[in-house]
């Protein structure tokens, strides 16, 4: 019944002229804060998660059911039941469940999530959903050698944007474990893998180079979903997208936007698009080829 409610106070919100809609919504998101931190959240795949209303992903997860819906709607279409999908910073969960999902039984998910602390409510979430079972769930960084990397909060208002990149200017929160994907992959997990979402706030292009180098390990129809953030080092991002094409991957851009007024007002996916260079802003890129 509380679902209910709270699904049709939300579409209420949705068709009001836009400054209305983000004035209630907020006000109706400090009403539920009132009746505490944390509130069960149903997504629109049927997962159920812990979501705070004090955190920007979590958030828009309780109230729309959805986070990075054309991403997701991306992750739908690439998986079928048996194969692999490795989700690289997790976060709380929501992809992996997805994905989780998507492959059934037959399939597998490995869940890699470098927090400690949100690391503990991914495996809250995951003993949430007893589908969950081809979840593999794993407490580390992927980076391009073993070691050890050191993580940095930016926001305590968007666990998810957790990074290993000082440059960010966050805040020291623990010291992790550090290794590449193929040597936390099972060689099973590998032959089968299908898609790999990699969303690790800035890290990614020593890890791409890294699977690039390791490129004959992996099956011709693994691709590669990623937000790439080329503003904290462009020629980074540029090295690694004209390695992937040169490897024989097409890129695809992705539409994706956090602002409130965005989840508001959307309705439906857009295809992704093709593109040839690499774009100097954040993106969310496809990488495959097929």
């Amino acid at each position: 019944m509380i679902r209910l409610l709270h699904k049709a106070i939300i579409g209420t919100i949705r068709r009001l002229p836009l400054r209305a809609a983000c004035f209630v919504f907020r006000g109706y998101n400090k009403a539920l804060r009132l009746l505490g931190p944390e509130h069960v959240a149903t997504t629109f795949f049927g997962a159920k998660l812990h979501c705070s209303t004090e955190d920007l992903i979590q958030r828009m997860i309780l109230h729309f059911g959805v986070w990075e819906p054309d991403v997701s709607r991306v992750i739908e279409q690439n998986l079928k039941s048996g194969d692999v999908f490795v989700d690289i910073g997790a976060n709380i969960g929501y992809d992996t469940l997805l994905a989780s999902a998507r492959v059934g039984r037959a399939g597998q998910v490995v869940a890699i999530e470098a927090s400690p602390r949100t690391f503990a409510l991914l495996q809250k979430n995951l003993a949430l959903n007893p589908a969950s079972i081809n979840v593999r769930a794993i407490n580390a960084a992927v980076s391009d050698k073993p070691g050890t990397l050191e993580l940095y909060e930016i926001s305590s208002a968007n666990i998810g944007a957790a990074t290993t990149l000082a440059s960010r200017g966050g805040t020291l929160i623990a010291s992790v474990e550090a290794r590449p994907l193929d040597q936390i992959l099972t060689a099973d997990e590998i032959q089968r893998l299908r898609l790999i979402k990699m969303d690790v706030e800035g890290a990614e292009p020593p890890i791409l180079r890294y699977i690039l180098g390791q490129l004959h390990l992996y099956p011709q129809t693994m691709d590669i979903v990623v937000e790439a953030s080329p503003q904290d080092d462009l020629a980074a991002w540029r090295n690694v997208f004209d390695g992937l094409r040169t490897a024989g991957f097409s890129a695809w851009v992705i539409d994706n936007s956090y602002e409130l007024e965005w989840y508001l007002r959307w309705r439906h996916p857009t295809a992704p698009r093709r593109i040839e260079t690499m774009p100097p802003h954040q993106q969310d890129l496809l990488f495959t080829r097929r």
